[in-house]
C-alpha cells in the first residue's frame, strides 16, 4: 500500500538529503520525505544503507552535506532538545541504579533533584520497573535494560524519539513484547518516532510508514503505508494481512539486496 499525501502539516522535512564523509563515497543521496506528528516511521533496508546515518542527521549529531533537514520550522541542532535517542545497547551507567540511570538524562537538561526523582518514579512505572528501582544494570535482564534506557529517554518529554535497532540482540519473544510494550507508552506519550530495524516483521508492527532504502548510496526505494489501527496487540501478527504486508515488505527488501 502506498502512502498518501499526509493532509496536515509536517513536523519533519527531509528535502534533497545528502549525506557523505569527507572525500568518501555518498552514504545518502536525495531523501525526501515528510512527516507527521504522532506518526512512527520504520526504516529498514540491507547493512550499509545509511538508516543509522539518518537518525543521527535527524538528531543534530552529524551534519547534513546538502539538501534540507527540518524539525518544526527549526535545524536539528536547534531542535535538538524535543528529541531522545535510543541506542543499540541500553548504555547504562554501571555504578548506578535503575532510578538514577533514568534520572542521568534530567540532569543534564538541568531538571532539580526532587523533579528528576518525582519524573523517575513516574517512569520507572510506566515502563515496569518500579519493582526494581534499587537495582544495578549488572542484575537486570538485557529486556530490562532497554526499558530503562526507554525510561531515560522519556524522561524529557520528546517529542521525537529515535530508536536505532534498540531490541536487535534480544530474543524473539522479549523482542515482540516490547514491541508491546512500546507502543502502549506511544499511546500515553503521542511522541514521533524514527525507528531502525532489520526485522520486517518488527517494522510492520510498529509503524504507519516503513521506509524501504537501497545502499551504496543510501537512496529512498519504496514508501509503504501500514494501515492496522492503534492499539496493535499480539493478536495482529497472527492476521492474514499482517502476514501478507510482512511478505510484500520482505519482497521489496530482498529487491535492493540483491
Amino acid at each position: 500500500m502506498e502512502r498518501t499525501k499526509i493532509s496536515k502539516s509536517p513536523q519533519v522535512i527531509l528535502k534533497g538529503l545528502h549525506k557523505r564523509y569527507g572525500l568518501g563515497d555518498t552514504v545518502l543521496k536525495d531523501i525526501d520525505l515528510e512527516v507527521g506528528k504522532g506518526e512512527f516511521i520504520g526504516l529498514i533496508g540491507p547493512s550499509g544503507c545509511g538508516k543509522s546515518t539518518l537518525l543521527k542527521m535527524i538528531a543534530g549529531l552529524t551534519p547534513v552535506t546538502s539538501g534540507t533537514l527540518e524539525i518544526d520550522g527549526k535545524t536539528p541542532e536547534a531542535a535538538r532538545d524535543q528529541m531522545s535517542f535510543i541506542f543499540q545497547e541500553a548504555t547504562l551507567l554501571p555504578w548506578l541504579t535503575v532510578h538514577k540511570n533514568i534520572q542521568t538524562t534530567m540532569r543534564l537538561h538541568g531538571v532539580d533533584k526532587k523533579e528528576c526523582q518525582r519524573i523517575a518514579d513516574k517512569m520507572a512505572a510506566l515502563v515496569g520497573l518500579d519493582h526494581v528501582k534499587g537495582f544495578y544494570p549488572r542484575q537486570l535482564s538485557g529486556g530490562m535494560q532497554m526499558r530503562v534506557s526507554i525510561a531515560r529517554a522519556l524522561s524529557v518529554s520528546p517529542k521525537i524519539l529515535l530508536l536505532d535497532e534498540p531490541f536487535g540482540a534480544l530474543d524473539e519473544m522479549t523482542r515482540d513484547h516490547l514491541n508491546e510494550e512500546l507502543l502502549k507508552i506511544r499511546s500515553i506519550e503521542e511522541w514521533t518516532a524514527f525507528f531502525v530495524t532489520h526485522s520486517v516483521s518488527e517494522a510492520v508492527f510498529l509503524s504507519t510508514e516503513i521506509i524501504v532504502l537501497t545502499a551504496n548510496p543510501g537512496t529512498i526505494y519504496k514508501k509503504i503505508f501500514v494501515d492496522f489501527p492503534y492499539p496493535r496487540t499480539a493478536k495482529i501478527r497472527e492476521s492474514p494481512e499482517f502476514q501478507r504486508l510482512v511478505s510484500e515488505v520482505s519482497h521489496h527488501l530482498r529487491s535492493v539486496d540483491r
